[in-house]
């Protein structure tokens, strides 16, 4: 029934992805009615239809081309979309609020579960956000990270987890080592984005989880970068967003913080 149940988180949180992206253009363009704004064609300008918005099916129905001016669609929306809806569903089997393993046709939610998945599920909408938003654009906008910010410090606040121990010393962790990173290359290896980002990070997975986040984006931005290197699809002049991979270390220690710092002490021990 879990797997069932994931499969249904999976495409809300495709739907949600493809309002996502919406929201990411809007920002980018500076667009009147960010929320509540008629989706269009990027090209074109012409607002798009129902049969237009099914996460991605609509993308593969249409072969990635818009429906009226038969321009490409970028395939970075079917991706929002796509990751939207894995990390939802993730989520899900992390806290798996809904019980339907009974014949009962009543649905009984483990509220406890309910509001950690509701938390992180905010929480990585952000997150995606400001992964596509640098990966496009090469910026992190202020507006996606200081509403991170007070989400994850509101939740730690409600819920107790992290404590102040754990997500205060995280903050000023996190601000401070990409501080330091940006005074002493004066803004060539980062921006001041990525100080904000994380103090973000810091305050969402406190200081222990955050120490496996930034190990896990630098190990993955190294492997992508020397791939890249290698094929010569960049050369090393190239910037590279490397917010992309400051969002993956936080989701993955966010998913499996815990059981990654339960082994890394185990195998200490042993």
């Amino acid at each position: 029934m879990i797997a069932l149940m994931s499969l249904v988180i999976f495409y809300i949180g495709a739907g949600l992805g493809s309002f996502l992206s919406v929201i990411i253009s809007r920002v980018h363009n500076n667009e009147s009615g960010i929320i509540l704004g008629r989706s269009h064609c990027a090209k074109c300008k012409q607002p798009l239809v129902s049969i237009d918005l099914i996460p991605i099916a609509s993308y593969l129905m249409l072969k990635g081309k818009c429906r009226y001016c038969k321009e490409k669609i970028s395939p970075h929306y079917p991706m929002i979309e796509f990751l939207t809806g894995i990390v939802l569903a993730a989520l899900y089997g992390k806290f798996p609020f809904i019980d339907l393993s009974s014949l009962s046709p009543s649905v009984s939610i483990e509220w406890t579960y309910a509001i950690e998945f509701i938390r992180y599920a905010s929480v990585s909408f952000v997150l995606i956000a400001i992964f596509f938003y640098d990966l496009l654009y090469e910026e992190i906008p202020d507006i996606f990270t200081y509403f991170g910010i007070a989400i994850a410090l509101l939740s730690n606040i409600v819920t107790g987890t992290p404590g102040p121990t754990l997500y205060i010393p995280g903050a000023a962790l996190g601000a401070l080592f990409f501080e330091a990173q940006l005074l002493i290359s004066r803004g060539k290896w980062i921006g001041s984005g990525d100080v904000t980002l994380g103090l973000l990070m810091g305050i969402l997975l406190g200081w222990k989880s955050l120490l496996i986040a930034l190990f896990i984006a630098y190990l993955a931005g190294s492997m992508i970068s020397l791939f890249l290197l290698v094929f010569k699809k960049v050369d090393r002049k190239t910037k590279i967003p490397f917010a992309p991979f400051l969002v993956t270390g936080t989701i993955v220690a966010l998913l499996f913080g815990e059981e990654i710092i339960g082994w890394y002490l185990g195998a200490l021990i042993v």
